[in-house]
Parts: C-alpha cells; structure tokens; sequence
C-alpha cells in the first residue's frame, strides 16, 4: 500500500506545524535541508523515496514516535507503511541508530547528522547548545567538538561518509587552530 497525495500533504502540514514550535536551529529550515539531503542520500543509497521523504519530515519526533503513529493511524495511513516510519523516527537519534535494520532509516539519520558536521555544523551545535540548551560558551565549545565527532564516527551510509570528509577534515582543522589561538599567553 502506497502513501496518498493527501495523506502526505497531511503529514507535511503536521510536521510543520510541529518544527514551527522549535528553536531556530530545529526548525522550518531544519526540516527542508533534512529533507534535500534525505532526498539526495535516498537516490544514491536506492533507497525508498517515499518513505526517506516522509521519515526525513518526522524524523525530530524521535522521542515521541507513539505520537506519530497515532497521527498516522488516524490518516489511515497502511500498518507496515507505520513500522517502517516508526523505525527510521526512533533511529534517527544517536543512541538508537544501532537498531537501524533498513536503509531508509540510515539515510534518514544521515541526512540529519550531516548537518552537525563541517563549519556549518559547528555553527549551529554551538549556536543550539548557547540557546536553547544555555550551556556557556566554552561548555558548549566542547559539546560542538564532541558532538561532530561522533557524528561523523555514526555515520551510516557511504554517499554520507563521502561528502562529510571534506568538511569534517576542514574542522579538524579549525580546533587545532583554536586550540593553539586559546594557548596564547600575552
């Protein structure tokens, strides 16, 4: 069973909705580059695209799949169609994306990472971490370091591994330099 034009237009509106509600590093922009590079990494990895587009507009509703699903339900949208949603939600977070069983899911995880990685990414970790999360600004130097190491360790598929390369090499780089700048002594 297929999704429908309508059902998709539904979970579009109800996604938005949602990533209207988050912070500016989690919202309405987050959710259309999620869905590009899910799009793009989908095609390469072969991926369904269907469903890659559908998880990659869901995807931040990690931590409450259940709400999903009954929303899906409710659209009656087919119950295989609903696990294999659930399952790319639940493993786009980092500390479940080792139960990813299906490339979609992958790719969908993909999608999201990419965008801690490189100077972009930075940006927005350290931008996220000072508001919302109000860490302070050396805690939150750390946690973007952390985080976009790990990140790129997490990664799932090799069209990802191949475009963080470069921007995560160029990031290497940038905290050897801060680190050397920090240990200027005047």
């Amino acid at each position: 069973m297929k999704i429908t034009k309508i059902q998709i237009s539904k979970i579009k509106r109800f996604s938005q909705k949602y990533y209207k509600k988050l912070d500016q590093t989690h919202g309405i922009e987050h959710l259309n580059r999620t869905v590009k590079l899910a799009t793009y990494l989908g095609k390469k990895e072969n991926a369904n695209i269907q469903i890659v587009k559908i998880c990659s507009m869901l995807h931040q509703f990690h931590d409450d799949s259940k709400t999903v699903k009954r929303f899906l339900e409710k659209i009656k949208v087919g119950k295989n169609i609903i696990k294999q949603i659930v399952h790319c939600i639940e493993c786009s977070d980092m500390k479940n994306i080792h139960k990813a069983k299906t490339i979609e899911a992958k790719v969908v995880y993909d999608a999201d990472k990419l965008q801690v990685l490189g100077p972009f990414g930075i940006m927005r970790e350290i931008s996220c971490d000072i508001y919302p999360r109000k860490l302070k600004f050396r805690e939150a130097l750390k946690h973007a370091r952390m985080i976009e190491k790990r990140c790129f360790k997490t990664l799932q598929t090799k069209t990802a591994r191949r475009i963080a390369k470069y921007p995560h090499n160029y990031v290497i780089k940038f905290w050897e330099i801060l680190d050397k700048w920090d240990k200027i002594k005047f």
